[in-house]
């Protein structure tokens, strides 16, 4: 079963869904491409130099039962999908949840038809794609194994924690299109200057900072936002300019890997990023 939940950047929202007050009967998309192509004299038919997507165009049609309390339910419903405010789509299908950031190009039509009041809202997705929830991928990860009262045998000593220390991890984007990502660098001891590469294109990310215990430095990447923060802090600055290039995660499998300067050892490096979709 397929169910839509509409939530606006203030935390309201709206189900349309078969057991809602609003009862969700249908739902259509729409997605153009724009082309630029050139002709040359004497060329049959042309040539195509580029192709970008439009934004994503979104109707939802629904019915309200016209009760002693529908009136309340209109309310709601123009209250929460106000145009003034940014919101999201999110789509629940089976085991799958995806999710887009919508506006409304216009108040919710409402027309009463007999013992329903039908309504239409239509949405535009100015970035046109769906995105899955968020997945996390551990590139560097030190697991606790100490417990107490222990005894440490003289002989062959005691492992006090495992490390999943892999130098290259494979993550694999199943979206429909590349995507970008964030990644934390997280220091258990000292740690100078970190950086996370695609190892098949030879393109990198590189922070030049020195790392305490504790200390943190997240890299966001993603095509309208990309930042770092030092301890929650913007540090930008930090970035090695020279030789940082913002790759994304292409469709497929990716072979990334981290690396510092002095006692890689010494970091967690958790990579999260989320598949984008064409269709939901």
């Amino acid at each position: 079963m397929e169910y839509f939940i509409f939530r606006n950047e203030l935390g309201q929202q709206v189900e349309f869904s078969l057991f809602s007050p609003y009862i969700f009967q249908w739902i259509s998309e729409s997605l153009a491409s724009d082309i630029v192509s050139t002709k040359q004299i004497g060329q049959d038919g042309e040539r195509a130099e580029s192709w970008t997507l439009q934004a994503r165009r979104i109707t939802i049609q629904g019915s309200i039962i016209v009760r002693e309390y529908h009136e309340e339910l209109e309310r709601n419903l123009l209250r929460i999908l106000n145009p003034k405010l940014g919101a999201k789509l999110i789509c629940h299908r089976d085991n799958s949840t995806k999710e887009i950031q919508v506006m409304l190009e216009e108040l919710p039509s409402l027309k009463r038809r007999g013992g329903t009041i039908e309504f239409t809202i239509n949405l535009i997705a100015h970035d046109p794609y769906w995105r899955e929830v968020e997945k996390t991928e551990y590139l560097a990860l030190l697991t606790k194994r100490l417990t107490f009262p222990a005894v440490i045998p003289q002989a062959t000593g005691m492992i006090f924690g495992l490390r999943k220390s892999i130098l290259e991890t494979e993550v694999e984007n199943i979206g429909d299109v590349a995507t970008g990502f964030r990644v934390i660098f997280k220091a258990k001891g000292e740690v100078e200057n970190v950086e996370v590469s695609d190892k098949l294109t030879g393109k990198k990310i590189k922070v030049l900072a020195t790392m305490q215990k504790g200390d943190i430095i997240e890299v966001i990447n993603f095509p309208k936002r990309k930042m770092v923060l030092f301890n929650g802090q913007k540090a930008f600055h930090l970035l090695d300019v020279a030789q940082s290039d913002f790759f994304t995660l292409e469709v497929g499998k990716n072979l990334l890997g981290y690396h510092a300067e002095k006692n890689a050892v010494n970091l967690d490096v958790v990579l999260f990023y989320s598949p984008l979709y064409l269709g939901r």
